[in-house]
């Protein structure tokens, strides 16, 4: 969009340079097992995105609870 002349001002806050992975689920195995994929995306989202899974009200004020994994398991799986 910032090639058209017509447009100005564009930013972006995309990042190229993220962290990805490819994950392969056995269905067949994780069916038996009762797992399902949307199972596997959640439990992947609560460990490495920001689940807010609570809010706390006070009389002046509102606190997000954010569901976060232990630090131990947030390294990559070479460490």
């Amino acid at each position: 969009m910032s090639a058209i002349p017509e447009v100005r001002d564009v930013a972006s806050d995309q990042l190229n340079g993220g962290v990805g992975f490819l994950v392969q689920i056995d269905r067949d195995t994780a069916g038996r097992f009762g797992i399902t994929p949307q199972n596997i995306d959640d439990a992947l989202y609560d460990s490495f995105g920001q689940r807010q899974v609570s809010t706390i009200f006070t009389q002046t004020n509102q606190y997000h609870v954010v569901l976060e994994t232990q630090p131990n398991f947030q390294q990559p799986p070479t460490h």
